[in-house]
């Protein structure tokens, strides 16, 4: 039996797709600046009433997904000026919507380097903004089915010693 390992916040990544312009390939950006990262599955349940059991039985029949990430605004850091764009237009619509990407500490069963992955359309919802704190807050919502898969995520040094992660996903598995 494997050693159980405790999962690491800084070995599990998000990325949101901060690629504005609606063409080309996905520019995907970590959301690292944050203390925060829990994703509430808000299961939306039925109760049904079986005349064989004695007591009501709940199912689940979809989960709603949302992530509320408090950011620390770092000038040049792509995710809080893709976050401070969405601000400053009061994007609504699909002005509003990305792609996320999860990256988890879990490797993928016969990979050494690969992890489970899911990427998902979001709605990027701004829910305030304490300039005295520096911290933005916004609501990432999962829109639709998510696509399940694999990645790897490559660590790249600039000149300037900026880390910056670079994803690569692929569905299925």
């Amino acid at each position: 039996m494997a050693k159980y390992e405790r999962i690491k916040k800084h070995l599990s990544y998000l990325f949101l797709n901060t690629n504005t312009t609606g063409t080309g390939d996905a520019k995907w950006s970590r959301v690292g600046k944050s203390t925060e990262w829990t994703d509430s599955m808000n299961a939306k349940t039925s109760t049904y009433e079986y005349i064989e059991d004695s007591a009501p039985t709940d199912e689940i029949e979809t989960y709603k997904p949302t992530t509320s990430m408090p950011l620390t605004a770092y000038i040049n850091d792509p995710v809080y000026e893709y976050i401070f764009d969405l601000y400053q237009k009061q994007n609504t619509g699909s002005a509003a919507v990305t792609q996320a990407l999860r990256v988890y500490q879990n490797k993928a069963p016969g990979s050494s380097n690969a992890n489970k992955a899911q990427l998902t359309q979001v709605l990027i919802t701004i829910e305030s903004f304490a300039f005295s704190t520096g911290i933005v807050t916004f609501l990432i919502s999962q829109r639709g089915t998510p696509v399940t898969g694999t990645a790897t995520v490559t660590e790249i040094v600039d000149s300037s010693g900026n880390i910056t992660w670079e994803p690569a996903f692929t569905a299925g598995g």
